[in-house]
């Protein structure tokens, strides 16, 4: 069984990279992680985002 999937990060609707996170994270966790990276940093362009877009087993979405 797997432990860990390829999430594809999506900054405003767009794909801009992927992270490989455990099955077991919680929306917190996965939160923390998305916002750590830094292909993600470099588009949020130091701004906070608005909202994070978690569905579980398929994808995230940062809305800036």
């Amino acid at each position: 069984a797997e432990t860990t999937k390829e999430y594809p990060i999506s900054v405003n609707g767009k794909l801009r990279t992927t992270l490989d996170i455990s099955l077991e994270a919680g929306q917190d966790e996965v939160e923390a992680l998305v916002l750590a990276n830094e292909v993600v940093q470099k588009w949020l362009d130091g701004k906070l985002p608005k909202k994070i877009i978690y569905v579980k087993g398929k994808m995230v979405n940062v809305v800036v």
